[in-house]
C-alpha cells in the first residue's frame, strides 16, 4: 500500500464535496454533525477515501464514526491491518 497520509486523504475527499475540513486537536475531539458533516456526505468521505487508500472500513467500524478523531482512526487501524 503506499504511503499516504490519512488526515490529507480525508481532507481532500472532504474537499471534493465542497466541505473545508481542518484537521486539528480541536476538530479530532468534534462531531461530525457539529463540523455541518451530514451522513451523506460522511459515507461520500468515506467512499473517496477508501479507494485512495485500497482499504474498506467494516460495517463495525462504520457503526462507531461519531467524531473527526474516530474516522481518522479507524482509518489508521485499517491501514495498519
Amino acid at each position: 500500500m503506499p504511503n499516504i497520509n490519512i488526515e490529507n486523504a480525508i481532507i481532500k475527499a472532504a474537499s471534493n464535496a465542497n466541505i473545508n475540513l481542518q484537521i486539528n486537536d480541536s476538530t479530532m475531539l468534534a462531531t461530525l454533525k457539529s463540523l455541518n458533516i451530514d451522513s451523506l456526505s460522511v459515507m461520500g468521505i468515506i467512499v473517496n477515501v477508501e479507494k485512495e487508500l485500497g482499504v474498506q472500513l467494516d460495517d463495525e467500524d462504520l457503526q462507531k464514526l461519531k467524531t473527526l478523531g474516530d474516522l481518522v482512526a479507524a482509518f489508521k487501524k485499517k491501514c495498519s491491518a
